[in-house]
């Protein structure tokens, strides 16, 4: 696939999204993270943003995962995985890239090509309506802007940054088990429900979470 945005409806069977639910229902892992108090400039309107993780467990040859996996790279191409998590997703972000510094971005450029980012959601609040958002920034001519989609994407805490924004596609989750996935680098942030109370002790929804490269050589 060569698309800069993918979205499967229904991507995993029934007998797949059961098989990996019921392989970490009875897991017992810890989680990491989880919602704090969130200090940047660049902030969500509601203080808080963040989400919990938990292994996905690549090490166990018996995981569901990896046919998930293999599946995966027939329909992207032969990918290394860079991370990968269960989240739990407790406070949405506003629009964010996954590049954690310009070191980082120079070091895996010299040994891979940009891969997809790849969510597949595995369950959410029945009150709540999940989503993902794609940015350009700065905005294109004729598109629609940040703030012109107030009600379903979260505040910044300083409203000016809503200017280097322009909404590139919104994609509301259908089922669990679809796919969504986005090439590497590419601004992006979750969908917000004015209508859901979040908080810090409960996730609104739960995905898998896999952010992979292409090898270069």
């Amino acid at each position: 696939m060569t698309e800069d945005i993918i979205y499967k409806n229904r991507y995993l069977s029934k007998v797949q999204l059961e098989s990996c639910r019921l392989y970490f229902q009875n897991l017992n892992d810890s989680f990491s993270n989880g919602p704090k108090e969130y200090i940047s400039d660049n902030g969500s309107h509601l203080l808080k943003e963040g989400c919990w993780d938990r292994p996905l467990r690549l090490e166990n040859p018996d995981n569901p995962i990896h046919q998930i996996i293999e599946q995966l790279k027939m329909d992207l191409g032969d990918f290394v995985i860079h991370t990968c998590s269960i989240r739990y997703l407790a406070y949405p972000f506003v629009p964010h890239s996954d590049i954690r510094s310009s070191e980082w971005m120079i070091e895996n450029n010299k040994k891979y090509k940009p891969g997809y980012t790849i969510l597949i959601p595995l369950s959410w609040k029945t009150n709540y309506k999940p989503g993902t958002a794609f940015f350009d920034c700065p905005p294109k001519e004729g598109q629609e802007m940040y703030v012109e989609q107030q009600a379903i994407l979260p505040k910044f805490q300083n409203q000016n940054h809503a200017k280097n924004f322009g909404i590139k596609k919104l994609v509301a989750w259908q089922h669990p088990g679809d796919l969504i996935a986005w090439k590497n680098y590419r601004f992006h942030c979750s969908m917000t429900d004015q209508n859901y109370n979040y908080s810090d002790s409960d996730w609104c929804k739960e995905f898998i979470s896999i952010e992979t490269f292409f090898k270069k050589f």
